[in-house]
């Protein structure tokens, strides 16, 4: 099997799986597959998305991004996206990583950065999700951190400060205004991340368009232009697709689909699987039958 790289090949070797890996570095996922994926719902956490090899393209609503062992992601808020993998096969396997921002890290980051540089002036955010440019040093860190999955005692000591490495440098980068967006509240898609978070914490309770407007402190019209400016979505359009998302994964880990209606906030299970069939062009059925084969 081939590898273009020494970092598709250390995480290639802690994937013990097709699909998806959990590690034991909280917030740390690894990826490997011999074929390619066709565009699937997945919900994005905020997160640094790196591709060691293959190329992977993610589309939310009319926008898509693309990146590849040269370009990494970062996504700045949780979204509701589709995902592809492409260009993948037995003897070169797609292969990547995702670690998730931890708000603490980067929040202390920006504030040992400011008492040095003085404060540097909040940049207007107009995208919540690119890629960029991988550095050298970004991947040396990266490695480093997947070497302390070898020793429990390494891990423990050694990733929490890899980790803030790993931070400051996508900060210094190009793209650490929209890491600083993810911890942030400010013009712009900035403006926009808090409503995405308070979104993304009552989706599963009763949630209308006013409620929304009070919390975001605008108008319902002022709030729906800024937020399908930045998302493609109306907000309504937004917490109907983080719901259905949502719900998709539950139903593909077990859950009864009159559970998984419930738990992602709809009352009716017969409206909730009226939605997931239009939404998806699948049944919570079809989902559940397709994750038990």
């Amino acid at each position: 099997m081939y590898y273009c790289s020494e970092l598709a090949a250390v995480i290639a070797r802690h994937c013990d799986q097709q699909g998806v890996n959990e590690t034991a570095i909280e917030g740390l996922r690894l990826y490997f597959s011999r074929t390619d994926m066709p565009r699937t719902p997945v919900v994005y956490e905020p997160s640094i998305c790196i591709v060691a090899q293959g190329k992977k393209q993610i589309h939310f609503g009319d926008y898509s991004r693309s990146y590849d062992p040269d370009n990494y992601l970062i996504n700045s808020l949780t979204m509701p996206i589709e995902a592809e993998v492409m260009g993948a096969c037995e003897e070169r396997p797609y292969v990547g990583m995702s670690l998730r921002v931890d708000r603490t890290i980067v929040s202390q980051l920006m504030m040992e950065m400011d008492k040095i540089d003085g404060g540097s002036e909040v940049e207007e955010v107009r995208e919540i999700i690119s890629s960029t440019p991988l550095s050298e040093r970004l991947q040396q860190n990266l490695l480093k951190l997947l070497d302390t999955l070898e020793q429990p005692m390494d891990r423990q000591i050694l990733s929490p400060s890899l980790q803030r490495e790993i931070f400051y440098e996508v900060l210094k980068g190009p793209q650490g205004p929209l890491l600083r967006n993810s911890v942030l509240n400010h013009a712009g898609a900035n403006r926009i991340a808090p409503v995405v978070h308070y979104i993304e914490e009552h989706f599963h309770q009763p949630l209308d368009i006013e409620q929304i407007s009070r919390f975001a402190g605008m108008s319902s019209s002022s709030l729906h232009e800024h937020f399908k400016q930045v998302t493609s979505m109306s907000p309504m359009q937004f917490v109907k697709s983080l719901r259905l998302h949502s719900a998709r994964t539950l139903l593909l880990n077990g859950n009864q689909a009159s559970e998984a209606s419930y738990r992602v906030g709809y009352s009716s299970p017969s409206q909730f699987s009226r939605e997931f069939k239009r939404f998806f062009g699948d049944t919570p059925r079809d989902v559940q039958a397709a994750a038990a084969r």
